[in-house]
């Protein structure tokens, strides 16, 4: 039987590579005390030739990032941030359904790891009872119609407690522990997590992208609710119709007009 201890335990390779059960993500698996962020050491070893499916994780990220350059806080030990090599050939404008992917293996594994129900807010938050538990963040490096590489950022909250939410984001941030009121294993974590990213990213290559948009369509917060989108300089709000088949959120504002956003930063307004 695993005691707390054992669950607030550092995180160890062997332990996370015991009865992994993966056909390539996890396949090789580099584990960092510190780093400036997982996703940059990921950019760093595939610009070297490092092969698909590899992870990075870190027990802290000094300059962890969301979407938008954000900050995403990174304290050691109570978190998993996790970056995942991948290079699929496919065209670069089709490399943003990847952080849905991402999305939905990080609720997958968050469902199986603990059995609480995780919502997905396009394109890349991980919601619990309302309040932000994970995000994503997909990078990618490309020569011209040729993609290079895909890297898939997921930073999930574990261990943190209420009291290490510091000002706005109690109100906003969750954690696995604060949601299933107890400690979670964050080894555990990390096998169901690589085990859920190398499933989906299976289905990805055999049937595309239809079986992960269906699960974002399944999971999703913000279709059927009014909005409002930022992407770059512009601000649309409007009714979240759908999201259509290249993984684009559809808002109609009050003239009727349709926008589809391939990314921006959505806030639910009612």
């Amino acid at each position: 039987m695993t005691g707390p201890q054992e669950i607030l335990a550092p995180l160890r390779e062997a332990e996370i590579r015991s009865g992994l059960i993966i056909r390539r993500i996890g396949t090789t698996i580099h584990l960092f005390q510190e780093v400036e962020s997982t996703n940059d050491e990921a950019a760093a070893l595939a610009s070297r030739g490092e092969a698909e499916g590899t992870i990075v994780i870190a027990e802290r990220q000094r300059r962890g990032r969301g979407r938008l350059g954000r900050r995403w806080e990174s304290p050691t030990g109570l978190g998993l941030y996790l970056s995942v090599i991948l290079r699929p050939a496919i065209p670069p404008q089709s490399a943003p359904i990847l952080t849905l992917m991402g999305a939905v293996a990080g609720a997958e594994a968050i469902e199986r790891t603990t059995g609480l129900t995780t919502t997905l807010k396009w394109p890349n938050d991980l919601i619990l009872h309302g309040r932000k538990v994970g995000g994503i963040l997909g990078e990618m490096a490309a020569e011209g119609a040729r993609l290079l590489h895909v890297i898939i950022g997921i930073g999930i909250n574990v261990n943190q407690t209420e009291t290490d939410f510091a000002g706005e984001l109690r109100q906003i941030a969750t954690s696995l522990r604060v949601e299933a009121g107890q400690p979670i294993d964050r080894t555990a974590m990390a096998r169901s997590l690589c085990e859920s990213l190398d499933g989906w990213y299976e289905r990805f290559l055999s049937h595309g992208p239809q079986p992960i948009l269906e699960q974002v369509r399944r999971r999703c917060l913000t279709v059927g609710r009014m909005v409002t989108a930022r992407s770059g300089d512009e601000e649309v709000s409007g009714f979240a119709v759908e999201m259509d088949d290249l993984g684009r959120l559809v808002i109609r504002d009050a003239t009727g007009a349709l926008h589809h956003l391939v990314a921006g930063d959505v806030t639910l307004t009612g």
